[in-house]
């Protein structure tokens, strides 16, 4: 059987971050700079079955806006280009897919000016197309998320007759995902603190 791990990036930075977060704060972005990816993965698929692992991660740009919504686009493009160079030395493919937007938001309650925001947009969409053309009798689907609008995909896929396995993590486990699958597994504190450095 082919298998394949699908990765919403964003999301599982976030929720590594959250697992590792301390009472005052969540854990700084770079919780992920030294974790062995492929390493952690393969522990909790539990076999020896060849995997192919994809990153799933928005196309950046340079947004001019404003001075700092540049100087935060610039460092997002390079902090991602040194990522994916660090993901290839782990075997691990990044699908640039969606885009990341520059949005301008709320004003400050205090002094009224609005700063910029980045956020991405449509990196769910890409790993659910992803999802729909490897699915079928012969593959297995790892997903690692805890996004729920990945519920249709889900679903789509079992019915093209993939087996699913779901990967969640210990501080937001969602059912939804959980219950679609043939099988789930969970990233704890422990685990990644096995892999990281």
């Amino acid at each position: 059987m082919k298998r394949v791990v699908l990765i919403d990036g964003e999301n599982l930075v976030y929720g590594l971050r959250e697992i590792l977060s301390t009472e005052k704060k969540r854990a700084p972005r770079s919780v992920i700079n030294d974790l062995n990816i492929r390493g952690m993965f393969e522990e909790l698929l539990e076999d020896n079955l060849p995997t192919q692992i994809i990153w799933f991660g928005a196309r950046l740009r340079v947004y001019e806006h404003t001075h700092g919504i540049k100087e935060k686009s610039e460092a997002a493009v390079s902090i991602q280009s040194a990522f994916v160079s660090y993901l290839q030395r782990q075997k691990i493919i990044f699908n640039k897919v969606g885009y990341l937007r520059a949005r301008e938001g709320e004003p400050c309650p205090k002094c009224g000016k609005k700063t910029w925001k980045l956020a991405e947009k449509g990196v769910d969409v890409g790993l659910a197309v992803a999802m729909l053309t490897e699915a079928d009798k012969k593959t297995e689907l790892v997903v690692v998320t805890s996004d729920t609008d990945l519920v249709p995909a889900f679903k789509a896929a079992k019915k093209n007759g993939a087996k699913l396995m779901h990967i969640g993590f210990e501080s937001r486990p969602i059912s939804a995902l959980s219950q679609i699958s043939h099988a789930n597994r969970t990233i704890t504190r422990p685990l990644i603190n096995k892999h990281n450095g």
